[in-house]
């Protein structure tokens, strides 16, 4: 499939690539290709084969080029063992067929407002007969009228004289109402600062008679943007250790319990942690796709937090 041009890749019918289909078929998938080779060196050129194929436009060069890295990391570091590197490199490409199919759901839903915005529209174009002249004449007429009877109420003079000294006789000085010093004591700590990541679709690897996969998000916390732009510039390394944490505390057979996720949770701020080598994430949150929860980043670099408000 890797040799195929793209527009002979399997749809779905939004017209949108399959690509659980183009990673995951057993016979031609990219995954099934990749764990097929028998030797390191086949793995690595037939993965950076398909990252080439997948990644061709401009925008995509650095991302290409990250993946194509992490490719030869993973056959550098298990270079002696070769079912560990099928397994690294599986792991690889079900993170950027999960970009693909995060990607292609934000065009459909994109695509579908799209066609909405249209057919409002059209509203438009039946609402342009308000503004023919024989209709804004009499109306802007009618408007001036008004603006005139309003300015000349309001720019009267009033009638009762004022007398400050009367107004004031026989009352004590106003006294000058209070402001309590604040204390350093008062200040309260700014809210966390939460970073979206890409979602991930869980269990990598579905069993046929248990429940169907679901994609999740996972949401860190962080104090401030400086440690947001560190935890950012290793998203890559951080979304390796939630497939680690997600293998460890996810069930594959079925939907996780509230407990479980809550577990997921605690062992992703571990792993995240561990790795930065300082607790800089504070908390986590994971969400299932579908609730008011769920806050992902779809578009490269799958790092990113809601805009400042100041």
């Amino acid at each position: 499939m890797a040799d195929n041009p793209k527009a002979s890749w399997p749809k779905t019918p939004d017209g949108t690539t399959d690509w659980e289909v183009v990673f995951e078929d057993g016979t031609i998938g990219f995954i099934a290709l990749t764990c097929r080779a028998h030797s390191p060196e086949m793995v690595e050129k037939t993965a950076v084969v398909i990252i080439k194929k997948l990644f061709t436009r401009r925008n995509d060069l650095d991302l290409c080029q990250q993946n194509i890295h992490r490719t030869n990391k993973i056959v550098t570091d298990h270079k002696d063992d070769l079912a560990r590197i099928h397994e690294e490199i599986a792991v690889l490409m079900r993170e950027i067929k999960n970009e693909r199919i995060e990607l292609a759901r934000v065009f459909v839903e994109r695509k579908e407002a799209g066609a909405a915005i249209d057919r409002r529209a059209g509203l438009w174009w039946k609402a342009g007969d308000i503004f023919k002249p024989k209709i804004m004449v009499p109306v802007a007429g009618v408007l001036v009228t008004a603006v005139v009877a309003i300015a000349y109420f309001l720019l009267q003079p009033d009638q009762k004289p004022v007398d400050a000294y009367t107004e004031s006789f026989g009352q004590s000085e106003p006294v000058e109402p209070t402001t309590p010093i604040a204390k350093p004591d008062d200040a309260t700590k700014p809210d966390p600062i939460p970073i979206w990541l890409k979602t991930v679709r869980w269990p990598l690897m579905p069993k046929t008679d248990g429940a169907p996969p679901r994609f999740y998000s996972v949401t860190l916390y962080v104090a401030d943007h400086d440690i947001k732009s560190l935890v950012c510039e290793r998203a890559p390394s951080i979304m390796d250790k939630i497939i680690i944490a997600y293998g460890t505390t996810m069930p594959q057979g079925r939907d996780p319990r509230v407990d479980e996720i809550s577990d997921a949770q605690d062992e992703v701020q571990t792993l995240v942690n561990q790795m930065l080598s300082i607790d800089l994430i504070e908390s986590v949150k994971i969400a299932r796709y579908g609730t008011k929860e769920f806050k992902a980043a779809s578009l490269p670099p799958f790092c990113k937090s809601p805009p400042r408000l100041f």
